[in-house]
């Protein structure tokens, strides 16, 4: 699988630092294509921005859609996918929390809030993202009987869904949880 962001990108865009190891948060970025952007473009339209990108050939609509939303909803979800296990060290000797010499640890909630911030920058990414590609109306984000994983079509945010069928609006997916934070009821 060819990464879709440089390295540098996540460390530059984020609150991760440039001194993080690259391969403590590499999957992270392989885990962000997979869970989230194909989810959100299907098989056909992530090939495509792959081969593309990997070709040096990304044009018009597609240079937009990669530069305007891929690359921040990767930079953004590889964030989120590594704070979450950052702190944690796994090798022979089992499973261990690495704690600096010159520091003290964050407690958990400090890190729900980093985790929290990053995911609301991807949730604002994929909305842009999923009313973007509505109105380019790109002919590779479609569902397709071939593919594994086919678009995730959520409602536009206009009461409509990508085929015209009422659907709730995006104000009435969020939710407040018991500690009065908005989340996400998808």
């Amino acid at each position: 699988m060819a990464y879709l962001i440089e390295y540098e990108d996540l460390t530059n865009a984020t609150p991760l630092g440039g001194n993080i190891d690259i391969d403590r948060y590499k999957f992270c970025i392989e885990d962000a294509q997979n869970s989230k952007l194909k989810e959100i473009l299907g098989d056909t339209l992530y090939n495509k921005i792959e081969t593309d990108y990997l070709e040096e050939d990304l044009t018009d609509n597609y240079l937009i859609l990669y530069n305007d939303f891929v690359k921040p909803i990767l930079i953004h979800q590889s964030a989120v996918e590594y704070l979450i296990i950052g702190g944690y060290q796994i090798s022979n000797g089992g499973i261990y929390k690495h704690t600096p010499a010159n520091g003290t640890p964050v407690d958990q909630t400090d890190i729900d809030m980093l985790v929290n911030h990053q995911r609301l920058k991807v949730e604002m990414y994929v909305e842009r993202c999923l009313r973007w590609l509505l109105k380019v109306n790109l002919p590779e984000y479609q569902w397709h009987y071939e593919n594994i994983v086919n678009p995730q079509f959520r409602n536009s945010g206009f009461g409509f869904d990508f085929i015209g069928n009422r659907t709730e609006t995006t104000q009435d997916t969020w939710k407040a949880n018991d500690s009065g934070d908005l989340t996400d009821s998808y």
